[in-house]
C-alpha cells in the first residue's frame, strides 16, 4: 500500500476543474472496465470528485472526501493513486501565498475499443475478471454487423437535406469561430468526426493513431481531407498513409500546405498536349423534342458513369477527348467547387461535361462555371438526374423568331461507353472511399469518350 504523502492532511485544499460531462457509454466502461482494475472505492472517489468540480470559489478541502466516502486519508491515497494509474486523473501539486494544495484534473475513459487494444490494461483486466468474464465483456463492447451485401444504401446527407449558404461555408460566420475558440479542443485520443457517409473517419483514425498523428490537427484539417478525397477518389487507408508521410516523427502534426502539394503530385498525372490536329466542327443539333417526365435509358446510363467517376478523372478524360489537357486553373476551379460542398461530385460532372461538351468550350471559364453552379443550387439540383431534367428544360426550342438569330442548342448524346459501364457497374454506389483510377483505366475512359463526338456529329 502507498505511504501517505507527508504534507497531505485533511486539511489540505484541492480543486477539481470541469471537464465534459460524460456520456452514457462513457460510464458504461467505466463500470464494466475500469471498476474491476481500480475497486469499489477508487470507483466512488472518481464519481465524489465529479460532484466536486468548479469554475471558481473556495478550495475544497480532503475532509470532504473523508466524510463523503466514510475513510480515512491513506485508503483515500490509494484509491486516488489507483485513478491515476489507470488514466483517469491527473494530480499536480502548487503554492501560494495561502499554502498548499492540489489540483485533480479528471480524465474521460477510454472508449471500449481503445481499453481492450491496450496491451497493459487489456492483460490486468483478464488477470482481474478471468477468460470466461473478459470473453463476455468484449462481447459486450463488439458491434453487431449487419449483412449489407444485398442492400443498397439510402442514406441522405447533409446538403441534400439542408441548404447552407456557400458563401457562409466559405467565409465561416464570425460568431461560429468565436465560440470554437471557447469550446475545448477534441481529445487527442478521439477519432475525428464529420457529418458524412462517404468517408470512414474512424478507419482512418485508426491508421492514423498507429502512426501517432497528431487527431487534433486532423480534426481541424477535416474539411481539407475530404475536399481532396472526393476530387481524387482517394481512400481512407491512402490518405492517411499519405498523412502519416507528410507529419512530423516528432510532433506528429502536419503542414496542411504540404499534403496538398503532396497530393497534387501523385494523383495529378501530367498530360502533354497533343499537337494541334484539325478539329471537325460539330454538325448543328436539332432542337431536341419535348420534355419527358422521366430520363430515358441513354441518359440514365450517363449519370450511372457520373456517379462513379471522381471529379478530377471525368474533366481528365474529357480533356483527352479534344486532344488536351487540364489546366492548373481548371483543377484549381474543380477543386474549389467539390471544397463548397454545396453540389455532389455525380452533379459537377454533369456540370463539367455540360462545358466542356455542349458548349464546346476548350477551358472551363471561371465566371460561367461558378454562374451555372449557382444556378443549379438555387434550382436544388442535388442529383445528376436532376440536372440532366434541368439541361432538358432550359434546351427546349424557343419561339421562330428568336431561334433564328440564337446558336443551335448541341444535342444531348450519350457515349457507347456510358452503354457498356452502365451495363457492368449497375446499382454500384459513388463513393468517396474508392480507388483513384489507374492509367490504363484513364486512357479507356478517354478512349470512350471520343467516340461521344462521333455519335453526337452522325445524329446531328
Amino acid at each position: 500500500m502507498p505511504k501517505e504523502e507527508p504534507s497531505l492532511t485533511p486539511k489540505t485544499g484541492f480543486i477539481v476543474p470541469k471537464m465534459l460531462p460524460l456520456s452514457a457509454a462513457d460510464q458504461t466502461v467505466l463500470a464494466q472496465l475500469y471498476l474491476p482494475l481500480t475497486g469499489p472505492l477508487a470507483y466512488s472517489l472518481y464519481a465524489a470528485l465529479q460532484g466536486l468540480q468548479r469554475d471558481s470559489g473556495p478550495r475544497e478541502t480532503h475532509a470532504t472526501l473523508l466524510s463523503s466516502l466514510n475513510v480515512d486519508l491513506p485508503t483515500v491515497l490509494t484509491a486516488r493513486q489507483k485513478l491515476e494509474a489507470t488514466g483517469l486523473l491527473r494530480t499536480y501539486r502548487q503554492t501560494d501565498p495561502s499554502g498548499e494544495w492540489l489540483l485533480y484534473h479528471l480524465q474521460a475513459p477510454m472508449t471500449a475499443a481503445q481499453f481492450l487494444a491496450d496491451d497493459l490494461l487489456s492483460v490486468l483486466l483478464l488477470d482481474a475478471v478471468g477468460e470466461s468474464r473478459f470473453k463476455q465483456l468484449a462481447a459486450m463492447f463488439t458491434p453487431a454487423t449487419p449483412d449489407l451485401s444485398h442492400a443498397t444504401e439510402v442514406t441522405a446527407n447533409l446538403l441534400s437535406v439542408f441548404h447552407i449558404d456557400s458563401e457562409k461555408v466559405t467565409h465561416t460566420p464570425t460568431v461560429v469561430q468565436a465560440v470554437r475558440q471557447q469550446v475545448p479542443a477534441t481529445s487527442a485520443t478521439s477519432v475525428p468526426s464529420l457529418a458524412t457517409a462517404d468517408f470512414d473517419w474512424q478507419v482512418l483514425g485508426q491508421i492514423l493513431e498507429q502512426n501517432y498523428v497528431n487527431l487534433d490537427q486532423v480534426q481541424a484539417s477535416r474539411q481539407l481531407i475530404v475536399t481532396e478525397s472526393r476530387v481524387y477518389g482517394i481512400s481512407e487507408v491512402e490518405m492517411g498513409k499519405l498523412i502519416s508521410e507528410v507529419a512530423s516523427l516528432t510532433t506528429g502534426k502536419f503542414d496542411p500546405q504540404q499534403l496538398k502539394l503532396v497530393i497534387a503530385k501523385r494523383y495529378q498525372r501530367p498530360s502533354t498536349p497533343v499537337s494541334a490536329a484539325p478539329t471537325s466542327a460539330a454538325a448543328p443539333a436539332q432542337s431536341t423534342s419535348a420534355a419527358k417526365d422521366k430520363l430515358t435509358a441513354a441518359e440514365q446510363q450517363l449519370v450511372t458513369i457520373a456517379q462513379n467517376t471522381t471529379p478530377y478523372d471525368f474533366i481528365e478524360a474529357l480533356k483527352k477527348e479534344k486532344h488536351g489537357f487540364v489546366t492548373s486553373g481548371e483543377n484549381r476551379l474543380v477543386h474549389d467547387l467539390v471544397g463548397r460542398g454545396v453540389l455532389s461530385n455525380a452533379v459537377i460532372n454533369l456540370l463539367i461535361y455540360y462545358l466542356l461538351q455542349n458548349r464546346e468550350l476548350t477551358t472551363i471559364n471561371k465566371n460561367l462555371l461558378e454562374t451555372i453552379a449557382n444556378d443549379w443550387q438555387q434550382h436544388q439540383i442535388t442529383t445528376p438526374e436532376a440536372a440532366l431534367a434541368y439541361l432538358r428544360q432550359r434546351q427546349q426550342p424557343k419561339p421562330a423568331r428568336s431561334r433564328r438569330n440564337s446558336r443551335p442548342t448541341r444535342k444531348e448524346v450519350v457515349p457507347d461507353w456510358a452503354k457498356k459501364s452502365a451495363a457492368s457497374g449497375a446499382g454500384a454506389p459513388a463513393s468517396a472511399s474508392s480507388a483513384s483510377m489507374t492509367t490504363a483505366e484513364r486512357e479507356k475512359l478517354a478512349a470512350r469518350i471520343a467516340k461521344l463526338s462521333t455519335n453526337a456529329d452522325k445524329e446531328g
